[in-house]
C-alpha cells in the first residue's frame, strides 16, 4: 500500500508540474508573443510577403514596429508629412492582398518617424530605422559583388593585359610565379590581391545603358582569372575602359550586367612583375642560426649563441640590440631590385666581396651572404646569397648592419653597483 501511495503522489506531482509549466512558462511565452505582435504595424508574417514595392516621388521601384499612436483618424495629415508621403511601402502577400505603409516626416526628437497604414488615418510613431530600412535606391538593392568566391579556394591567378601575361600557382601554403618567369612569389602580396577582388564591390552602375564593346569589355583591357580549386571552376573578372577618372567599367564574365569599380584592382593587376615576386634577401629560420661569421678584408670574427645570449669566442657578451638588428635584416628587409641573369660578378664587385657573412647551425653552413659594390639605380649595395645565382640590390642600412668590427658589438659592462640592463 505504501508503494501505491507513493505512485499516486508521484502522478499528482507530475500533474501539478505540467499544469504549472502550461500556465506559467508556456503561458508566459504566449503572452510575450502576443505583446510583440501588438507592436507590429502590419500583422503579417515575412514568409507570406511575395513582393515589396518602394514608391518615392517621381520614382517607383520594383518589420515595421509600431510605437505610440499620436493621432486617431487625423483629419489633417500635413503636420505629420503624410499628406504627400515621401515614402510608401507596398507588400504583396501570398493570398494576393496588399498591405501599404506610408512614412512621413521625423518627429522633433529625430528618433522616430510618423507613419500610417493605407486606408487608415491613424498616425503612429515608428523607429526611424524602419523608415531607413526601406529608403533604398535601385542601385542599393543590386548585387554589388565583383566576384563570388572564397579566398582559400583559389589556387591559380592569371592576369592578361594586351600581350602581357602573369600566372601564379599555389603549392601548399606558398605561391610561385610561373609566367613570365619561374620564381617565388610574395605570399603576402598575392593574398592581398585575391582579398581585394574577394571583397571588392561595384561603386555604381552606368546611368545610361552601355554595351560591352562601348565599355571596352569586348575584348577586355584586363582579364583576371582566379581558379577555384574546390569548385574546379574559373572566376573571371573583365575590366574595361574608364567612364571617369579613377573608375573602370567591369563585369563578372558569368553575368551580363556591367558595373563600375574603383581603380584599386586594375592598378594592382598592372603592377610590374617585380612587385609580385618574393623580395626576401635570404630565407633563413633565425631559430636555427647558432653562429654568424663576418669577414671584411682581413678582419674575421664569429658571433656564437650561448643559451639566450650571443658571445665572442673569448666569452665576451655581445649587445643584444645589434645582434637583433642582424637577425631582423634576414627576416624583414627586402631587396630593392633583383638581377636574375647577372653579368660577370666583377660587374657588381662580387668577385671580391667587401664583406661576407656565413650563417651556421653547429658545423652545418646554412647560408652565405656576400656584399659587393654600391648600386646607383636603385641606390643601394649589390648582394648575393649562396642559394641563388641572382644578384640583388639591398639598402645601405642592410650592409651597415654587417659592416662592423667585433669591438662594435661587445657589451660594455655596467659600473659596479648598477645591475646589467635586461634584454
Amino acid at each position: 500500500m505504501k508503494f501505491k501511495g507513493t505512485t499516486v503522489l508521484f502522478i499528482l506531482f507530475v500533474a501539478i508540474g505540467s499544469y504549472v509549466y502550461l500556465t506559467e512558462y508556456r503561458g508566459r511565452e504566449e503572452r510575450q508573443k502576443q505583446a510583440e505582435a501588438k507592436k507590429k504595424a502590419v500583422q503579417v508574417e515575412q514568409k507570406d510577403i511575395k513582393e515589396i514595392s518602394l514608391i518615392y516621388p517621381n520614382r517607383n521601384f520594383a518589420r515595421v514596429e509600431r510605437e505610440d499612436t499620436v493621432a486617431e483618424n487625423a483629419q489633417d495629415l500635413t503636420p505629420f508629412g503624410l499628406k504627400e508621403p515621401p515614402l510608401k511601402v507596398d507588400a504583396k502577400l501570398a493570398d494576393g492582398k496588399t498591405v501599404e505603409v506610408l512614412f512621413g516626416s521625423d518627429n522633433p526628437k529625430k528618433i522616430s518617424s510618423y507613419a500610417k497604414l493605407g486606408g487608415s488615418n491613424d498616425v503612429f510613431l515608428t523607429p526611424s530605422s524602419s523608415k531607413n530600412l526601406f529608403t533604398k535606391t535601385l542601385s542599393d538593392l543590386r548585387n554589388k559583388k565583383v566576384l563570388d568566391f572564397e579566398a582559400d579556394d583559389i589556387d591559380t591567378v592569371r592576369v592578361l593585359e594586351a600581350n602581357k601575361e602573369l600566372e601564379l600557382q599555389k603549392s601548399g601554403d606558398n605561391w610561385q610565379i610561373k609566367k613570365p618567369i619561374d620564381t617565388k612569389a610574395d605570399n603576402g602580396d598575392v593574398s592581398s590581391f585575391i582579398s581585394s577582388v574577394r571583397f571588392a564591390r561595384a561603386s555604381s552602375f552606368p546611368e545610361n545603358p552601355v554595351d560591352a564593346r562601348t565599355a571596352s569589355l569586348d575584348p577586355p583591357a584586363i582579364r583576371i582569372t582566379l581558379h577555384d580549386g574546390k569548385a574546379k571552376a574559373d572566376r573571371v573578372l573583365l575590366i574595361g575602359g574608364t567612364p571617369e577618372a579613377g573608375k573602370y567599367y567591369a563585369r563578372d564574365a558569368s553575368r551580363d550586367v556591367i558595373f563600375i569599380i574603383d581603380k584599386e584592382i586594375p592598378e594592382k593587376a598592372r603592377r610590374p612583375i617585380f612587385d609580385w615576386r618574393d623580395k626576401s634577401i635570404t630565407r633563413l629560420e633565425r631559430e636555427k642560426i647558432e653562429e654568424v661569421e663576418i669577414q671584411h678584408g682581413s678582419d674575421k670574427f664569429s658571433l656564437k649563441k650561448v643559451g639566450s645570449d650571443w658571445k665572442l669566442p673569448d666569452g665576451r657578451k655581445l649587445q643584444w640590440d645589434k645582434i637583433s638588428a642582424i637577425l631582423n635584416t634576414l627576416e624583414f628587409e627586402k631587396a630593392k631590385d633583383i638581377v636574375d641573369t647577372p653579368k660577370a660578378l666583377s660587374s657588381y664587385g662580387l668577385d671580391k666581396p667587401r664583406a661576407e657573412v656565413v650563417f651556421r647551425q653547429g658545423s652545418n653552413e646554412l647560408q652565405r651572404l656576400a656584399f659587393g659594390a654600391d648600386s646607383k639605380n636603385p641606390e643601394g649595395v649589390y648582394a648575393r646569397t649562396s642559394d641563388s645565382p641572382a644578384v640583388k640590390v639591398v639598402s645601405k642600412s642592410v650592409f651597415d648592419n654587417f659592416n662592423l668590427k667585433a669591438e662594435d658589438l661587445v657589451e660594455t659592462p655596467p659600473p659596479k653597483g648598477i645591475p646589467a640592463k635586461e634584454k
